[in-house]
């Protein structure tokens, strides 16, 4: 599996999943541009990267901003000249303030929403047709095994991701026969700095929702994405890979 010479975005990659693919998709060889709100943490990344010996930059962006996405895009051409892979990987609950839907607020609908579909749908806009004109690429979107089976608090990140599941599947209809892949891994139970959120006796619980009676880890994901970036997966386009630990089984 390589990458070599390829060049791909990867959205949100200043820490967690996000860095993990950026890092492994360099080490199979890929110059890579970081795309963050958080560029302390994504020119970090870059360091990481470089002492690979693979380019990198970082570009500001707020992937629910259309003129933010675009003016990305275009930055990146400029530098790299094509854009190979693009790694939906933004995203995220609301965290402190996930409710019940009956005591939620619409406003926070609004920001999950917009931050995890409309971002991917921005994203992908800015690049597809780039993609089209070379009749070449590789879309990976970042969905959750909560847009898969749901979950309890979190209605609205659980119809967004869902939402980014089914983006995966009608464009792919779309673009697969022009040349680009387009395909969707779903998460669920992963190892990240936003598990710190949950107590030692929520994390032993959501442990127990994985047959492998374990959390992921970020590079169990980043493994999973380089495949799909990479030629080994040509004959793979509109699926929805989960990496759960089976969790999407249910019971």
């Amino acid at each position: 599996m390589t990458l070599k010479d390829k060049s791909a975005i990867v959205t949100g990659a200043g820490r967690g999943i996000g860095r993990a693919i950026a890092l492994k998709l360099a080490e199979e060889g890929a110059d890579i541009v970081i795309v963050d709100i958080d560029m302390e943490n994504a020119n970090r990344v870059v360091s990481e990267i470089r002492t690979l010996h693979r380019e990198a930059i970082a570009v500001r962006a707020d992937v629910t901003k259309r003129e933010d996405v675009n003016q990305m895009a275009k930055t990146v051409l400029d530098k790299f000249g094509k854009i190979d892979i693009l790694v939906n990987n933004a995203g995220g609950s609301a965290r402190e303030r996930n409710a019940l839907f009956h005591e939620s607020a619409e406003e926070i609908w609004d920001w999950v929403i917009a931050l995890n579909l409309k971002g991917t749908l921005l994203c992908t806009r800015a690049v597809i047709n780039h993609m089209i004109q070379r009749g070449s690429g590789k879309i990976i979107n970042l969905g959750s095994v909560s847009g898969m089976i749901g979950q309890y608090k979190i209605v609205d990140y659980c119809a967004a991701k869902g939402g980014v599941i089914a983006f995966t599947k009608a464009l792919a209809k779309e673009v697969s026969p022009l040349g680009i892949n387009v395909n969707c891994v779903s998460p669920g139970g992963i190892q990240t700095a936003a598990t710190g959120w949950f107590s030692e006796e929520e994390l032993v619980e959501k442990k127990k929702l994985s047959y492998l009676k374990r959390l992921g880890t970020p590079d169990e994901v980043a493994n999973t994405v380089a495949f799909l970036a990479s030629d080994g997966s040509s004959y793979i386009t509109g699926q929805n890979i989960p990496i759960c630990g089976g969790r999407n089984l249910g019971i």
